[in-house]
């Protein structure tokens, strides 16, 4: 999920933050772009910053991307489109419109809630808060103390914990077994992640009983919000934005922290765009609290996901450059009984690859994992657009949806992970 976001609406961001008030998309428009050649790829991405559009899927020649424009760049994307022959098709003539039946649901809930008196409500049926969801993790510490631990990694930019949950029939990950490790939700708006990663949560907690093969084996460390800075923002402020919330220079805001890991780090120099990685590597709290859990279960971990949204894609590494990693062959085979398990249970068809040969050139965390720790198997999730249209702005049936999906991917995963052998630790 790439880039850009703009100077004009980081300059509207800044103006809301200022007067208190929800930045506006009104009368942004969303295209349905479909490149057909790689020329025609290769166009797309090079116009992206000049007219500061964001893309809400990534580009390929395999599906097509949700591309969002501003109002001022508008017209020149269309003649864009048209000169160099680019089938596209306007999906909304106001993004604003898409936020708004959205937050709507978002509201009903909150009124219901109130009316009931109910301070907490753990079910699918919107889209959790940072609050909700660290509530949610103390609830099960108290109500399962034989299988859940919580433990905070540092702090973000704002101070806020960064929280993980450990799952395992042995009530503590001692790195004695095989360790799948996930987080989800690094990049704010993207609020399918979290959900996702707590359906499996609550199904490896509250269903343990169903889902005992997941645990026999297998044990489970999730940071479910990997930016709760930004997770917060997006859910007060500005539904779309992205990156975390560190002031990078007077105007500007936000790191795109999956570009800001060390592994293959390059400099970026646009500080008000959405894929700024950092004045230098590692340079945020939130990566450096990634980094760190990764270190801690690095001898156990036999298994990477980092959770997207949105494209229906399965990506390992290599995402910095066209490089393909040495076991590609593996990771493709087991990425590829991951899509099968999707589809049949009805899902979508997901695409599995190399993530710069079937996307960009771009690092991530995955990347990180893997060239750093050598953990061989690590993979990037982009759970699915949904069929509403809409990106990673999700209908709650639509969430329902990719997180039943998702939670198909876990299985097959932490099944194959569960088979895994763990060196024993050196006397």
């Amino acid at each position: 999920m790439r880039r850009v976001f703009g100077a004009a609406v980081l300059v509207i961001s800044a103006v809301g933050l200022v007067c208190g008030g929800e930045v506006s998309h009104r009368n942004y428009k969303l295209y349905d772009v479909a490149p057909t050649s790689k020329d025609q790829l290769s166009l797309l991405q090079g116009v992206q910053d000049d007219l500061e559009l964001d893309f809400w899927s990534a580009p390929n020649l395999r599906k097509s991307t949700a591309v969002m424009a501003s109002p001022t760049a508008d017209d020149s994307f269309r003649k864009f489109l048209v000169q160099h022959n680019i089938t596209h098709q306007l999906s909304s003539e106001n993004v604003q419109q898409i936020i708004d039946r959205e937050q709507h649901g978002q509201r009903e809930h909150l009124r219901s809630k109130r009316a009931t008196a109910e301070k907490w409500s753990f079910s699918f049926d919107h889209f959790w808060t940072l609050e909700e969801v660290y509530a949610y993790l103390d609830h099960l510490e108290r109500t399962y103390p034989d299988l859940v631990r919580t433990k905070s990694y540092g702090q973000s930019t704002e101070g806020r914990p960064l929280r993980v949950i450990t799952i395992s029939k042995n009530s503590v990950v001692n790195s004695f077994r095989p360790v799948v490790l996930i987080d989800g939700g690094i990049h704010a708006r993207e609020w399918g992640s979290p959900m996702a990663v707590l359906y499996l949560i609550h199904q490896l907690v509250e269903n343990s009983a169903e889902n005992e093969q997941l645990l026999e084996k297998t044990d489970w460390v999730i940071m479910p919000v990997a930016n709760p800075d930004g997770y917060v923002y997006s859910h007060e402020r500005d539904r779309l934005w992205r990156k975390n919330r560190a002031r990078v220079n007077t105007l500007c805001q936000g790191v795109d922290l999956n570009r800001n890991f060390p592994f293959q780090w390059k400099y970026t120099s646009g500080e008000c765009t959405n894929g700024y990685a950092g004045s230098t590597p590692g340079s945020e709290p939130e990566t450096r609290a990634l980094m760190l859990l990764m270190a801690t279960y690095a001898r156990a971990t036999k298994l990477y996901l980092a959770v997207h949204t949105c494209g229906d894609y399965i990506l390992y590494p290599y995402g910095y450059d066209y490089v393909q990693a040495p076991n590609a062959d593996e990771l493709q085979s087991l990425g590829d009984l991951a899509a099968d398990a999707v589809k049949t249970a009805g899902g979508p068809d997901y695409s599995v690859g190399g993530a710069s040969f079937l996307l960009y050139p771009a690092n991530g965390s995955d990347d990180f994992i893997y060239g750093s720790f050598g953990i061989k198997y690590a993979y990037t999730l982009e759970l699915s657009c949904g069929t509403d249209g809409d990106g990673f702005v999700l209908s709650v049936p639509e969430m329902q949806n990719v997180t039943r999906d998702a939670f198909e991917m876990f299985k097959v995963f932490g099944k194959f992970a569960g088979e895994q052998r763990v060196k024993p630790r050196r006397p």
